[in-house]
């Protein structure tokens, strides 16, 4: 019992006590730091994961929404899609994944029409390339039945291509997008924005018409031989464009080459001397700004010399004294001319000026050219610009000043985009009875004058043929044997709602090889015309009526007289 009790042993007890809960209390201090340390990095690692999550949930929509805002549409006035989206594929390779190129080439030859074995069979052995682009613009379908082939180092990725369900048929008008889906030209490059954002447009052509107009133009571009040809339509109760077709034209969903011919707009691009259109404006500002009728006389029984160095002649002259009904209706030169100088060098200008024709077109598209015209005008300016001679402008030119003649307004740009609403425009450029003339006298042009051609049973129509001869830069002057020949007609006359264009760069008729004689506006253009109308009128709800020829009763003296 001693033993136990040894205050010696009792003290070296005591103290092993204190070291040992001096160790656990180290032990206890040490497990809270590190739970502590623990605790606040999970936290941190929790917050962390969060923040991740909600920021690649914040890029996921972003990309979703980015996605999910395909390009707008473009339709025509009555929804009918011109340019949509649809998803096509491009085909990866990886040449390290490929053992056998020569193979692989083989059979994609095989399954694709027109794909280049060689380019192909280069690309794939190329094995300093991680990966590259062999094909684009698969179809699902194809490239569905290419991946179940199991050919190794192939991938196929979906990507979203601009598609132009009607082809060629309203390629210059429409334009196109790159392969980035942005807009490149026509109203694909105009309402770029607006698309871009997912926004559909809705355009004032009408494809139907489109189509119809586009056929008859293309049958005769081919039968004429012509080089370019262009057709324009217009409401002029709107200044809606209902249809524009320039030939030779382009397929938007394939490759294409901005070199080639077929890529130019040529009804807002190319310049040509319109000729003698242009006596319709010239008669317009005589009626406005003289005291020239009807009925007023000039001189062209002999060619119109304006200076030593210039003679005026007539295609097929009359030799003799014309009213200004019969200048019209004979397409006389000089006494389109002697009207122009009767009018004056300064009247005639600020005339053409309110068509502007001095300027850029207002249409809103950036294929667009200048007008041509002479800086300095003398007596030779006035009375050839008098006729169409010496001013070099685009069709959509004579359109818009057309449209200005005829329709109900002053100051006016030709609309591209349906017009939802329209307000009535009282605020004319001519007086009513200057119109009235100019109509009459467009109707008896179709009847009896040059634009026989473009005459159509059951409807009235009017209007002014045109031959102009080309520009020769090599030689000098003009050369005969290049024409460009058109026709511009308005109907219905009785209630004037449409203005057609129809032209033809360089035509020429088998039966005639004189120098092109004979492949005038008369001959071609007013011909396409009426075949034109006999299509679209249907479609334009224009109803058949008859003709005024209906109601003239022939008698043997010669007088006609009309039955009503």
């Amino acid at each position: 019992m001693r033993v136990f009790f040894n205050p010696v042993l009792k003290k070296l007890s005591d103290k092993n006590t204190y070291y040992n809960t001096l160790i656990i209390r180290r032990l206890f201090l040490v497990a809270f730091f590190m739970t502590t340390i623990g605790l606040v990095v999970c936290t941190k690692m929790v917050e962390l994961a969060l923040i991740k999550d909600k920021n690649f949930r914040l890029s996921s929509n972003f990309v979703s929404k980015k996605n999910d805002a395909f390009r707008g549409e473009i339709k025509d006035r009555h929804g009918r899609i011109l340019a949509s989206n649809i998803f096509k594929y491009k085909l990866k390779a990886y040449p390290k994944l490929i053992n056998n190129p020569e193979k692989t080439a083989e059979i994609l030859s095989k399954e694709i029409e027109g794909i280049n074995k060689k380019r192909i069979v280069k690309q794939i052995s190329n094995r300093a390339k991680y990966e590259v682009v062999i094909l684009r613009n698969i179809t699902a379908k194809k490239a569905k039945y290419l991946n179940s082939l199991g050919m190794p180092g192939l991938e196929f990725f979906p990507s979203i291509k601009r598609f132009y369900p009607h082809g060629n048929l309203m390629s210059h008008l429409i334009g196109h997008t790159n392969n980035s889906l942005n807009g490149v030209n026509g109203i694909e490059k105009t309402f770029d924005e607006k698309l871009s954002s997912g926004e559909d447009v809705t355009l004032s052509m009408d494809v139907r018409v489109q189509h119809a107009i586009r056929e008859e133009l293309f049958k005769d571009f081919e039968i004429f031989k012509s080089k370019t040809a262009a057709t324009i339509l217009i409401d002029i109760k709107t200044n809606e464009i209902i249809s524009m077709v320039s030939l030779p034209d382009f397929n938007p969903n394939f490759s294409i080459n901005p070199k080639s011919n077929s890529y130019r707009n040529t009804a807002t691009l190319n310049l040509y001397e319109m000729g003698s259109t242009f006596k319709v404006f010239t008669i317009a500002a005589a009626f406005e700004h003289s005291e020239i009728n009807l009925s007023s006389n000039f001189d062209a029984s002999k060619p119109l010399r304006v200076s030593s160095k210039y003679l005026i002649k007539d295609y097929h002259p009359e030799n003799r004294v014309l009213s200004t009904k019969e200048v019209f209706l004979k397409s006389s030169n000089i006494g389109a001319s002697l009207i122009g100088l009767k009018i004056g060098r300064d009247n005639l200008k600020r005339f053409y000026n309110s068509l502007g024709l001095f300027d850029y077109s207002s249409i809103n598209i950036r294929e667009k050219a200048k007008p041509k015209y002479p800086n300095i005008w003398g007596d030779v300016e006035t009375a050839t610009l008098s006729y169409g001679h010496g001013i070099s402008i685009t069709p959509m030119h004579l359109v818009e000043a057309a449209s200005l003649i005829f329709g109900n307004f002053k100051n006016e740009t030709v609309k591209l985009e349906l017009q939802k609403t329209y307000k009535g425009n009282k605020d004319s450029l001519l007086r009513s009875a200057t119109k009235d003339k100019l109509l009459k006298l467009m109707e008896q042009n179709v009847l009896y004058g040059t634009g026989k051609k473009a005459f159509v049973e059951g409807y009235r129509i009017g209007g002014k043929t045109a031959t102009a001869e080309k520009i020769d830069f090599e030689k000098g002057g003009y050369n005969k044997k290049k024409l460009v020949s058109s026709f511009l007609s308005i109907f219905p006359i009785n209630n004037p709602k449409f203005i057609c264009l129809v032209l033809f760069d360089e035509p020429s008729l088998k039966e005639f090889t004189n120098e092109n004689d004979g492949a005038t506006g008369g001959k071609t253009a007013a011909k396409t015309t009426a075949n034109i109308i006999r299509r679209i009128a249907p479609i334009l709800g224009i109803e058949i009526q008859n003709n005024i020829k209906d109601l003239i009763v022939e008698r043997k003296k010669g007088i006609n007289f009309a039955s009503y």
